[in-house]
């Protein structure tokens, strides 16, 4: 009434071509859709395999075209056709008369062999039915005999019953009937026997024949084996291009197990598809190629222990395993600088990821998971100086760290420190200690004037007295003391600015090696060192960049190195021990004197050797070092130090800053570790740490520990005072640090994965340790290194002798038993010799472990090897008596014999023989004698032979050298 009336339209009358269209359309389009994404946004992977076979393809093409160029070079195209000419001329052959009549006689051979292998084969059968018959004619008795039996109901087995068995046997067998059958028998053999030598002659023939018709054949197959071996490049490489033609997309996965675990500690099994899109990762051929198709660096040295198979890639590279893109198998900080804007922010969204992928040096933090029981892991240098360097910085004294539970302190005792140090001096040291010492472990805290002179003032309030020595101090000779400094080994340890310019130059070896960066190469570079660390650093960059060093350890894979372990962090040589170009500001000379003379009686832990000094050698040291440098006067001071409430600060003060994590001090022997635990400091999250007000440092894991180690005081607040001293440290070093740390993870490790160490590697290590603890290289060459102290002598004949160089090797020289007794008590081996093998305050154990060290760097065995020096025939002994003598080689003009020395000036004389027999191993004198200059290149030591006497032993140069060694060890003791 009110508007039109719609009339209703039936459904089967409506129009619905547009809303199917429109259906159709959208299914269409979210068909589409749906295989794009399936293809592109889900599976970007296929690309980067599509992108690989594309540049594999490209390669195999090269190397096709190169192949099919030298396929077709002149030189080869004649080899070809002469292998072509002779391969015609051989079948040629094959078609000629020769070898058809060689067939012919072979078939018509063949038949006459198979007639008579046939006729033999018929006598055979008539022998087997006549062997029968001999047999059964003689059992016949028994069966008739036990049916008797059977029919008088007897039993078959009674004794009557086998008499009359055995007697009918008896009577067949005598039987004219018998003889008969047997005589037959042996007619048979015997026609088999005539026939047997026909049938051998056959046999050869045939192969004679045969064996001619081969060489027909293997002429041929040899020419064309000859030829595919020239084509045999290309063929490979066309197979090669139709394999990667027929190449499909698809993901690669390995399936690891044991490596992971669970919320519950438990091993479980996890994926890794990171071949997917790194197809060239483990193939030679792809180590220029772009990424991700490039080769591993280092591939045969990693994948030779490490196969892709068992350990994946994410086991030492960490990352998403399982992932399939690059933002989420990636993600790390340093990705997303190289993803464009708009990736940035999803990026940052994952940098939380308990297991971010490893960049650069960080990766080798994953070696300590299965490495822990190495101190050095050849393919992770930068991870190895990390942990060296927490090692000798004591970072262990506030911190707990996995691997130094047992670690002693790294810094000198103070209970005794009133007996040693200028009270002046120790407030100056307590507040700059790099001001006294530039090269130096103690880190800075920062204190203040006022804070030092408490600590001081504690220190020394409860200070122990030392125990009176027996001897007292009397001024000496600084003149005598400064020569005794530099010939009796002090500056193996020790520097000394003034005694620089004693330096001859002079090395350990004539051909040692010289490593660059080696301790002691020049004090400008120590100096500008120490001067580099002296500033308090500050992030570079406004977004708190770390800054970028052109230097880093490189490893280098052309030859292996000499001893195992070879290229670990150099420690010892001059700078081990403190210098002492001021120490008279610090000492005073009476404790010098009792220090000079006995370390242990100040501080029984100490690496301090004992020179055996007489007590005016000892006075006239303690006099000269009194010269370098000089006391400040402060006035007022030890007032001060006298305060009560001077000590109760400097108490508070030493348990706030944990000074007794590195110093034994009265009052804190059970005092706690001040700092956090750092057992799995590695996956600590970003959320946890505390970045204070240091909005230009990046929040990330490595920029907060750079930045930490760099200048600790950057994340100091108002509310939250930062108390971790400042170390100094290099950006390398704290990068070196910093791998480490991130090793830090408190993960299983299945015993399969761990890399136990066999006991001649556990004796290797040890003793390198003790080597470090007390500096045996800084005299002695050992390993290529060390040595330094050389370079204070005129000649390498007067200097501490090489111990470990090249084909030099004291395990292999010496006798295990004789180094282990002379390391606890040395004695005088070359008296000429100025410089002196101190008295180490070794343990049993020390020694021991030194001992299977060298030992097992020469692969004899430990820890000890019984030589038995046998009673020697008088003839040789006698023979090498007389080649010894004046008339032949004149030995004792050299070396010393006993107590008779030889003449001449001391640097031409040589070690006493006279204790050869409880010190060489008898096999080294005869290594020794045959060729000197092998073992020790510019050793003064001449080489004998060849060259030997003719009129002694007949001129067998060998029995001479035996006889010269028997001679040796029956000098001496007996």
């Amino acid at each position: 009434m009110f508007g039109r009336k719609h009339t209703r339209i039936p459904d089967e009358r409506r129009p619905l071509r547009m809303a199917f269209f429109a259906s159709s359309m959208a299914l269409v389009l979210a068909t589409g859709w749906a295989l794009w994404d399936e293809g592109k946004t889900r599976r970007p992977w296929v690309e980067y395999q599509r992108q690989f076979n594309r540049l594999e393809q490209q390669m195999v093409d090269e190397a096709l075209q190169a192949a099919e160029a030298k396929y077709q070079s002149p030189e080869v195209q004649a080899k070809v056709r002469d292998l072509e000419a002779a391969l015609a001329k051989a079948e040629q052959a094959i078609q000629g008369p020769d070898y058809a009549r060689l067939k012919s006689e072979l078939a018509a051979l063949e038949r006459q062999q198979a007639d008579k292998a046939q006729q033999i084969q018929f006598i055979k059968s008539e022998l087997d039915e006549q062997r029968y018959r001999v047999e059964h004619a003689q059992f016949i008795c028994q069966e008739q005999e036990e049916r008797k039996a059977l029919e008088a109901g007897k039993d078959p087995g009674a004794p009557e019953v086998r008499k009359a068995v055995e007697a009918c046997r008896d009577a067949t067998v005598k039987s004219a009937e018998y003889k008969v059958l047997v005589a037959r028998e042996k007619a048979l053999e015997q026609r088999i026997q005539a026939q047997e030598p026909e049938l051998a002659k056959l046999d050869k023939a045939v192969e004679e024949k045969q064996a001619a018709l081969k060489r027909f054949s293997e002429a041929t197959a040899k020419i064309r084996d000859q030829l595919a071996e020239l084509r045999a490049p290309i063929t490979t490489l066309q197979r090669r291009l139709e394999g990667i033609r027929a190449r499909a997309p698809e993901i690669q996965q390995v399936v690891i197990g044991g490596l992971a675990v669970n919320e519950f500690r438990q091993p479980i099994l996890t994926v890794d598809r990171c071949m997917t899109c790194h197809l060239g990762i483990d193939r030679v051929g792809f180590e220029n190629a772009p990424q991700p198709f490039r080769t591993h660096p280092h591939r045969e040295a990693f994948f030779g222990k490490h196969p892709v198979s068992r350990f994946g890639c994410t086991a030492c590279h960490q990352g998403q395993g399982s992932a399939l893109t690059v933002l989420e198998g990636h993600s790390s900080h340093e990705l997303g600088e190289k993803l464009q804007a708009d990736v940035r922010e999803g990026l940052r969204k994952r940098i939380h990821w308990e297991r971010p992928m490893f960049h650069g040096e960080m990766v080798q933090a994953s070696c300590q998971v299965c490495h822990a029981a190495q101190s050095f892991v050849p393919m992770a240098p930068v991870l190895s100086e990390g942990k060296q360097l927490v090692a000798q910085l004591g970072c262990f004294g506030c911190h707990n760290l996995r691997g130094f539970e047992k670690a002693e302190k790294v810094g000198p005792s103070l209970l005794r420190i009133r007996s040693k140090a200028d009270p002046a001096w120790m407030v100056q040291w307590i507040q700059n200690p790099r001001g006294y010492l530039p090269i130096t472990k103690m880190p800075n805290f920062h204190l203040s004037e006022d804070e030092a002179i408490s600590v001081a003032a504690y220190l020394l309030k409860n200070s122990e007295p030392e125990e009176p020595y027996p001897t007292a101090y009397q001024p000496g000779s600084a003149e005598r003391g400064r020569e005794l400094v530099s010939r009796v080994g002090c500056l193996g340890c020790h520097r000394i600015k003034e005694m620089e310019s004693l330096r001859k130059g002079t090395t350990a070896l004539p051909t040692a090696p010289v490593e660059s960066g080696a301790p002691g190469e020049g004090k400008d570079k120590e100096k500008e060192k120490a001067e580099g660390q002296a500033a308090e650093a500050k992030p570079a960059a406004a977004e708190g960049q770390e800054p970028r060093s052109a230097k880093r350890t490189v490893v280098k894979e052309e030859a292996p190195p000499a001893y195992a372990g070879a290229g670990e962090v150099y420690v010892g040589g001059p700078t081990f021990g403190p210098e002492l170009s001021q120490v008279a500001s610090k000492a005073n000379p009476e404790w010098l004197y009792r220090w000079l003379k006995d370390p242990k009686r100040y501080r029984p832990k100490t690496n301090m050797p004992n020179l055996r000094l007489s007590d005016q050698e000892a006075r006239d040291i303690a006099t000269y070092l009194m010269t370098l440098g000089r006391r400040q006067e402060r006035p007022g001071l030890a007032a001060e130090l006298q305060q009560e409430a001077r000590v109760k600060a400097g108490e508070a003060l030493i348990r706030k800053r944990g000074c007794f994590g590195c110093h034994e001090i009265k009052g804190f022997e059970t005092a706690e570790k001040i700092a956090p635990d750092l057992t799995d400091f590695g996956v600590k999250r970003v959320d946890r740490l505390f970045f204070g007000e240091a909005v230009e440092v990046r929040q990330t894991w490595e920029d907060f520990v750079f930045w930490k180690l760099k200048n600790p005081q950057i994340y100091q607040t108002a509310l939250a005072p930062q108390i971790m001293p400042n170390f100094g440290l290099t950006d390398e070093q704290i990068k070196a640090i910093r791998v480490f740390l991130k090793s830090q993870v408190d993960v299983p490790v299945p015993r399969a994965f761990e890399r136990r160490l066999s006991d001649m590697e556990v004796a290797v290590q040890e003793g390198r340790r003790i080597l470090q603890k007390y500096n045996c290289t800084g005299c002695h060459v050992i390993e290529a290194k060390g040595g330094d102290v050389a370079t204070f002598y005129e000649a390498p004949q007067v200097a501490p002798p090489p111990l470990v160089a090249g084909h030099l090797q004291e395990g292999e020289k010496v006798q295990a038993t004789w180094l282990y007794e002379w390391l606890a008590r040395p004695t005088s081996l070359r008296p000429w010799l100025k410089v002196r093998m101190p008295t180490f305050p070794v343990t049993i154990d020390e020694a021991t472990t030194l001992s299977k060290y060298f030992s097992a760097l020469a692969g004899k065995g430990f820890p000890y090897e019984f030589v038995r020096v046998e009673e020697y025939s008088p003839e040789l002994v006698e023979a090498g008596r007389k080649l010894a003598s004046k008339d032949y080689f004149d030995c004792f003009s050299c070396h010393v014999q006993g107590s008779k020395l030889p003449e001449g000036p001391p640097e031409g004389w040589a070690p006493d023989l006279s204790l050869a027999r409880r010190r060489l191993r008898p096999e080294w004198i005869v290594k020794w004698l045959r060729d000197p200059q092998k073992i020790q290149p510019g050793a003064k030591m001449p080489s004998f032979f060849p060259g030997g006497p003719d009129d002694i032993l007949g001129g067998n140069e060998e029995q001479q050298i035996i006889a010269l060694r028997d001679y040796i060890m029956s000098l001496g003791e007996r």
